[in-house]
């Protein structure tokens, strides 16, 4: 019960301070191929990464989702990651989707 008290005062405490902030999220869509967690790591050094199933011209194959959490600012280094990827990996397409998203961290006192 003590870390929910702690955990509900960081939260009243961020919201009276103002401390969300307008983020981006980023998402690539790809093929799962090797290599992508190197790949993002050259811009990047928070990403999550998500295994999924994708059609390309009707046939199914894996596919990766890279989620970046940053902002606007971030959107070059994103569209490079996304051209690295596209190259590295041979593929014809990489879509990129962001939107806008209001977010704040709860982490432990400082």
């Amino acid at each position: 019960m003590e870390q929910t008290s702690t955990l509900t005062r960081n939260l009243a405490t961020a919201q009276e301070t103002h401390a969300a902030a307008t983020a981006v999220v980023y998402r690539l869509y790809t093929e799962d191929l090797p290599g992508l967690v190197d790949l993002t790591k050259r811009y990047f050094d928070y990403a999550s990464f998500f295994y999924a199933q994708g059609l390309d011209n009707g046939t199914v194959e894996a596919a990766r989702i890279i989620e970046i959490v940053g902002t606007l600012a971030d959107l070059q280094r994103v569209v490079d990651l996304a051209g690295d990827i596209r190259v590295t990996n041979g593929q014809s397409t990489v879509l990129v989707t962001w939107t806008r998203s209001a977010s704040f961290v709860i982490a432990e006192p400082s």
